[in-house]
């Protein structure tokens, strides 16, 4: 559509061409969703599924599962089978045969396999939490490259509209100068704006084009998936302050080293259930040869290890220790996760007040002051410096009001971060459910 308004331009006189083109640009709204095009959302499912960071915490947890299947396992019994000669011996034929048969069973009596099972427990659940924020990482990840592009495609956008408007100046220049009504340094001029003009669009489509191949590249797609966009808009509507911090306790990151917590003091349990080792049953048959004649002989035994020399004290101390480093850890991660949600906070509300200011302040006047421009130029009433100056000052601020769009939308995805938000539900939150 704006291709086609461009070429009606060149068809019609340079009056129409200054009535119609500014309104073209200026219409155009920098808050508009267009169809079918690629979201945030859409992104962060894709970098779920195919994230070696996401399979990678995946089979942690799945290994914690295994450990946790494991801790509960009574220990293997053992079977001995005894052959010798003394049979042989005693009763003159001589020969080796089987003499004994007997069967151990450890008998975990201390309480160790239900300490092993909480340590395990809560490690399984500490997994499933990193997991979670693992993908929260993920998510901010992808945002920065998201809105790393979303900023170029504007960009070139833009470019393209200060191109187009440069060759629609300079066709105008080259006909009001055969007519006599431009000189030529103002005509030099002109072919100047264009070629700065040129320049600028062929930087913005370098960038562009390098953004949206690390962009396909990090997501693992074709060519044909990202073509479009969802174009930067200004971020709202602020989240609440107090709401955030009350959220704060449910981070995932604090989940994950509270069950961390819960395993060391777990780990203490077990060290301590270690003292007095497990008492083994041992049941056996054994043949001999008594009062001339052969006999078989039952009986069962009980065996326990005496802690004469070690009483597990060294790793009882170094579960006290570890129980003692996870509180550290803890304390210190909900310090430094409320600063940062405070600090993103007030970055963000900052970001989003100085973008309504400057839109309304900066950038909208100088949207007015290049409309009049134009029409004072058309007029005669000035210049063709004010209308390069004007042009500049407008495509100038523009830019500068999108980079603060997309400078609010990035921390609005470390405010996530630092809240343990997640922007899509995919299945490792229902999975965790």
């Amino acid at each position: 559509m704006l291709d086609l308004l461009y070429s009606w331009c060149r068809r019609n006189s340079w009056k129409a061409v200054f009535g119609l083109i500014l309104p073209c640009i200026t219409s155009m709204s920098l808050l508009a969703q267009p169809q079918d095009s690629w979201t945030l959302e859409q992104s962060i499912r894709r970098a779920v599924e195919i994230a070696p960071e996401i399979r990678g915490s995946q089979a942690a947890v799945s290994a914690r599962q295994g450990a946790l299947q494991q801790a509960g396992a009574w220990p293997n019994p053992q079977i001995e089978l005894r052959a010798d000669d003394k049979i042989g011996k005693d009763d003159g034929t001589g020969g080796t045969g089987f003499t004994q048969l007997a069967f151990s069973q450890p008998l975990p009596l201390s309480g160790r396999l239900g300490h092993q099972q909480a340590v395990a427990g809560a490690e399984l659940d500490a997994a499933h939490a990193d997991l979670l924020y693992r993908q929260i990482q993920l998510e901010t990840q992808v945002a920065q490259r998201f809105h790393g592009l979303q900023l170029a495609e504007e960009r070139l956008h833009l470019a393209e509209q200060r191109l187009q408007l440069a060759d629609d100046l300079q066709d105008i220049g080259h006909r009001r100068s055969q007519a006599g009504e431009l000189s030529k340094l103002e005509s030099l001029r002109l072919d100047l704006i264009r070629e700065s003009a040129q320049q600028i669009f062929d930087k913005a489509e370098g960038s562009y084009n390098e953004a949206l191949s690390r962009f396909r590249a990090y997501l693992g797609l074709s060519a044909e998936v990202v073509s479009k966009l969802a174009p930067l808009k200004a971020f709202e509507p602020m989240p609440d302050l107090q709401q955030l911090q009350d959220g704060l306790s449910r981070h995932s990151a604090l989940l994950a080293a509270r069950h961390r917590l819960e395993a060391a003091q777990s780990g203490v349990d077990l060290a301590r259930a270690g003292r007095l080792p497990d008492p083994s049953l041992r049941l056996f048959r054994e043949r001999d040869f008594l009062n001339g004649r052969h006999q078989d002989v039952t009986g069962i035994g009980v065996g326990i290890t005496v802690p004469l020399w070690d009483r597990n004290s060294g790793r009882i101390d170094e579960s006290r220790a570890l129980v003692i480093q996870s509180q550290s850890e803890l304390q210190a991660l909900e310090r430094d996760l409320n600063s940062r949600l405070q600090q993103s906070y007030l970055h963000l509300n900052h970001l989003v007040q100085q973008g309504k200011h400057y839109r309304t302040r900066v950038f909208e006047p100088a949207q007015k002051v290049f409309d009049l421009t134009r029409k004072a130029y058309a007029s005669g009433e000035v210049e063709i410096l004010s209308l390069i100056d004007a042009n500049n000052t407008y495509f100038d601020t523009r830019e500068r009001y999108l980079e603060l769009l997309q400078e609010a939308w990035l921390e609005a995805a470390e405010l996530r971060l630092a809240a343990g938000l997640t922007l899509v539900t995919t299945k490792l939150d229902t999975d965790h459910e």
